[in-house]
């Protein structure tokens, strides 16, 4: 009796698995670049508001720091005249506007906002940046006719979005 030999058999592939196979891929790779690209406007948008309120923050130290220098040598010429400390502090109380005028005269900061207030020896200054960056200053005369920084703040005004309501229960 003569066996029959059976042809080698190939395997064979078919192209319905292999085809969702690659659908999913491709749904999970398009996903995946949606993704990235809207982590990347999020992260460019975040990026660019840094770096306004970095840009706010240093305008106002250069307010900050001009008006510091106005008030120093304005202090510095009270004690060339000869005035003690408690006079000197008088002065400089009367010249206070003036001398928040030249400091934003030369810090150029255009759009932020600089006031100033003397009760007695101390003076505090409030620099106000457009974006609510703010820089709190506060300067004490000291006993020698000198002049002290108490404190050297900067902050963030803050204002609560109370436009969107949150449902209370039935």
């Amino acid at each position: 009796m003569a066996r029959k030999t059976e042809p080698a058999t190939t395997g064979s592939v078919r192209m319905g698995p292999i085809s969702i196979f690659t659908l999913v891929i491709v749904i999970c790779l398009a996903v995946m670049a949606t993704l990235a690209l809207t982590t990347a406007r999020a992260d460019t948008a975040l990026a660019e508001r840094q770096a306004s309120f970095t840009a706010d923050d240093y305008a106002n130290e250069c307010l900050g720091q001009a008006f510091l220098a106005e008030v120093d040598a304005a202090l510095a010429s009270a004690r060339a005249a000869g005035l003690g400390p408690a006079e000197a502090a008088a002065a400089l109380a009367e010249e206070l506007d003036n001398l928040a005028a030249r400091a934003k005269d030369t810090a150029a900061a255009d759009g932020h906002t600089l006031q100033a207030q003397a009760d007695g020896n101390a003076i505090s200054v409030r620099v106000d940046a457009p974006s609510g960056r703010t820089l709190t200053i506060g300067l004490a005369v000291t006993s020698n006719g000198e002049l002290a920084i108490s404190y050297w703040k900067p902050s963030t005004t803050w204002t609560e979005d109370t436009s969107d309501t949150l449902w209370m229960g039935a």
